[in-house]
């Protein structure tokens, strides 16, 4: 019989049985009917129960054959005790279900390759102030780059980029960028439909296009085929649709169309640093070879670069600006503790399986004075581990999905555009390892311990209703498993109490009952400063209007969101030049977020163009200056200070006299150290990126229908966006600490539970196997509190012992955890 029969017959064991069974009393009714006396023909064929197993070895793969068995016996089994079935699948369940969904991130973010072809040759291109340090460029120095065809098969600059939309009457604005010709060529992407743009797209005089994602097209025009005949109308401009991308990594990211950047003249400078650069290296030429051709290319710019003469360039692989040290640190973290769960998972899992095989030792003692083999039994306790260790798997695949639909919201805000974490074929594979890991670790202990040892004194051990056999394994496993948890639990408390201090640090204005928005002026409509200047006064005045308002404020960024730039600038009388960051707000701001003057003036309405310039600056820059030219009070000071145009008008270098200081405000994330800062009025630095702020007596979000009216009611055309209170704005510049934070104390809860439970189950299992021990104790007259401490103390014996071990571990995984720290000690005693 060929080997696949023999495989056939074996999946459907029962009717061969059937047939066998049919074939036989078939030859016996012949026999019969040739005349035999029906015992004597059934004595001539033999057994009918041999002969039936003579044939089924002969028809069937016999090792596969007492595999299926074992397998049915194993599922019989857990149906008969499905409290066990139960307790051990929903822990290996959580286990491998959390491994699973948190490897689908690793995966995604840290391992898979780029979607993009040839991901190895996509490079970023820098200007570098230091050797660690990276820059935008200018447009001067990016045309320089470009020539550089030797080194690049594609350049391309990147600017983000706001528009508005209409929508069923409603604006809407959509998030964008602005390119070079060749983006799509350096990221290798092809559009689904149309075409990607021209060579000269991106020169001056070309009539507007735009390329947009696959989700503005399903979303805006239904998937419409015939988009590509169609106008998108971005700030009231229309712009032909010349391709669509395909879906997949672009869907992920905020951007939703594209839009050819033309350099206007003002821009053709080396003094703006506006641009992001991405390329394509040509094939055959490695990153230092790049980085060695733009060496090359920097000494030979050393004229037209003198006012940079300490920067260089630099190349850096395109994987290297997408995820920040910070986030790959928190996620190889958040991996480490789930690894740490499922061992403590396998290690329950495992207790349980030695409980069951104590309780089962009588069963197989009497299977094996009946001829059951020792490599039988091991190869049954094996095939009932892979059963339960399937069942756990198939869960724990379900309980993976359920958490990354979960995490979803909070967790992939954070991830960068490319990654996009599912259960694909390598993390289901992934997920297959854990099971044999499980597997590995659940079943083959349980079946050794079943292996040591006589039988025969395993069935005296059984018959007289005690045993400890196994209960050092078991409690050693536990000790191991308080250990791990003992280690996440102080990481969770080192990063819990970080977070508390830095949810303490003072932000320097007050966040309550004050509501933030963004916008952006579009040039067609605002073509001018003196044209957005009326827009800023008309806005306020129509906010302060609404019922409930206390104050109203236009900035161009907001407390904790950055300062905006960084310039150079320095105090009359000083050679010097020093660094500090531009903020233009009107003069409402420090009023509207309770900022207190602590000198001289702050920007009153008379501070407009064509007035005498002026500055205001932060307690943190009047000390930088007393400390470091001896000047204790700038007020009425001149400084010269470099000051941005009006969209693409260059920046210059203004004189301004310095007219008050004001408290320091946290212009941006809370760790970072407090900045300084130059407030210039936005009447005389006007920007066509916008916040508003709006300080209320009452709800915020209640005025939120009011406000969006009065902005109406200015410019009906005008869309917002970035609605949120500033507690909301405080909690978003958190998410770096919050998210390790929440996501290490979930696994340490988890860890700790299960711990408990494993440690639990242990003193559970003891007091049933020494009832007949404990009986005879009480009846020689000790006292239940005898028996309670006996217990208690076994319990203390393995926590102390689980708590040292965890301790030293800790002491081992603060190293890790220093850099996510925030004025918090890796050794704090109170958190440990």
């Amino acid at each position: 019989m060929s080997l696949w029969s023999r495989i056939g017959n074996t999946f459907r064991a029962g009717r061969l049985t059937r047939e066998l069974d049919e074939e036989i009393q078939s030859h016996i009714e012949e026999a019969i009917e040739h005349g035999r006396d029906p015992a004597e023909a059934r004595r001539a064929f033999g057994p009918t129960l041999l002969r039936r197993e003579e044939s089924r070895d002969i028809r069937l793969m016999a090792w596969l054959d007492s595999v299926l068995r074992d397998f049915r016996y194993g599922l019989s089994s857990l149906r008969r005790e499905p409290g066990f079935a139960a307790a051990a699948i929903g822990v290996l369940a959580l286990g491998i279900g959390a491994n699973t969904a948190m490897f689908s991130i690793v995966d995604a973010v840290l391992l898979k390759p780029l979607p993009f072809p040839e991901p190895q040759r996509m490079v970023r291109v820098w200007e570098a102030p230091t050797p660690v340090t990276r820059n935008e460029t200018t447009t001067l120095t990016f045309l320089d780059w470009k020539r550089q065809s030797a080194i690049f098969e594609a350049l391309s600059v990147e600017s983000p980029a706001r528009a508005t939309v209409e929508t069923g009457g409603n604006p809407v604005r959509l998030t964008g960028e602005l390119v070079s010709a060749d983006y799509f060529t350096v990221f290798g992407v092809t559009p689904r439909m149309g075409r990607a743009f021209a060579p000269d797209e991106d020169q001056p005089g070309r009539a507007p296009v735009v390329v947009i994602s696959d989700a503005l097209w399903q979303s805006r025009f239904g998937g419409d085929p015939a988009v590509l005949n169609r106008d998108l109308k971005l700030d009231g401009v229309p712009h032909r649709i010349i391709g669509v991308l395909p879906p997949g990594a672009f869907d992920r990211g905020e951007a939703v169309f594209w839009k050819p950047l033309i350099f206007a003249p003002e821009q053709r400078n080396r003094v703006q640093h506006l641009w992001s650069v991405v390329g394509r290296l040509r094939a055959g030429v490695t990153d230092g070879q790049a980085q060695a051709a733009m060496n090359l290319l920097r000494a030979g710019l050393g004229k037209e670069l003198a006012d940079y003469k300490d920067w260089g360039f630099a190349v850096d692989p395109f994987t290297r600006s997408l995820v920040a040290d910070t986030l790959r640190r928190s996620i190889w973290l958040a991996f480490g503790a789930v690894v740490m769960v499922l061992l403590i998972a396998c290690a329950n899992a495992a207790n349980l399986a030695l409980a069951r095989g104590a309780a089962r030792q009588k069963e197989f003692a009497v299977r094996a004075a009946l001829g059951a083999g020792r490599g039988r039994l091991l190869a049954q306790l094996l095939t009932e581990s892979l059963v339960l260790c399937l069942l756990g798997g198939l869960a724990g695949v379900a309980v993976a999905y359920a958490l990354l639909h979960a995490a979803a919201p909070l967790v992939f805000a954070s991830l960068p555009f490319t990654a996009d974490p599912r259960l694909d074929l390598r993390v289901l594979g992934a997920a297959a390892l854990a099971v044999m890991a499980v597997l590995i670790l659940c079943g083959l202990l349980p079946s050794l311990r079943m292996s040591f040892g006589g039988l025969a004194a395993s069935l005296n051990r059984a018959s007289r209703g005690t045993s400890r056999s196994g209960a050092a394994v078991r409690r050693t496993v536990v000790v191991g498993e308080v250990a791990v948890s003992v280690m996440l639990l102080c990481g969770a408390a080192l990063l819990f109490k970080s977070l508390v201090k830095l949810q303490q640090v003072e932000a320097g204005v007050r966040i309550d009952h004050v509501m933030t928005m963004s916008t952006n002026l579009p040039p067609a409509a605002y073509p001018s400063p003196e044209s957005a200047v009326r827009f800023y006064d008309a806005l306020v005045q129509h906010l302060r209007s609404v019922p409930g308002v206390s104050q109203a404020t236009v900035t161009h960024r907001l407390p904790l969101q950055g300062a905006g730039w960084g310039e150079g600038m320095n105090i009359s009388g000083q050679a010097e030049f020093f660094g500090v960051g531009v903020k233009p707000v009107d003069p409402r701001y420090f009023t509207t977020m309770r900022i207190p003057l602590e000198s001289g003036r702050g920007i009153e309405d008379r501070d407009r163009a064509g007035a005498p310039p002026v500055l205001i600056v932060n307690q943190e820059l009047a000390q930088y200056v007393a400390a470091k030219f001896g000047i204790a009070d700038p007020v009425g000071r001149i400084a010269r200070i470099a000051l941005p145009g009006y969209g693409p008008i260059p920046e210059s270098l203004v004189k301004a006299q310095i007219v008050g200081v004001i408290r320091s405000e946290h212009t941006s994330e809370l760790e970072q150290p407090q900045q300084r800062i130059a407030y210039v009025p936005l009447a005389q630095v006007p920007q066509q990126d916008i916040n508003l702020a709006v300080l209320t007596r009452v709800d915020p979000l209640a005025l939120m229908p009011d406000i969006r009216e009065a902005v109406r009611q200015v410019d009906p055309n005008l869309a917002l966006a970035d609605v949120r209170t500033m507690e909301q704005v405080k909690q978003r510049s958190m998410l770096w600490a919050m998210e390790p934070t929440w996501v290490m104390a979930a696994f340490a809860g988890v860890s700790a539970l299960l711990a408990a439970l494993g440690l639990y189950g242990v003193l559970a299992h003891a007091v049933t196997q020494q009832r007949r021990e404990i009986g005879i104790r009480m009846a020689l007259g000790a006292q239940p509190r005898n028996v309670l401490s006996h217990v208690i103390r076994g319990a203390f014996s393995m926590i102390l012992l689980g708590l040292a071990g965890g301790m030293a571990g800790a002491l081992a995984l603060t190293r890790l955890l220093r850099s996510l720290l925030f004025q918090v000690s890796a050794l704090d005693a109170v958190a440990l």
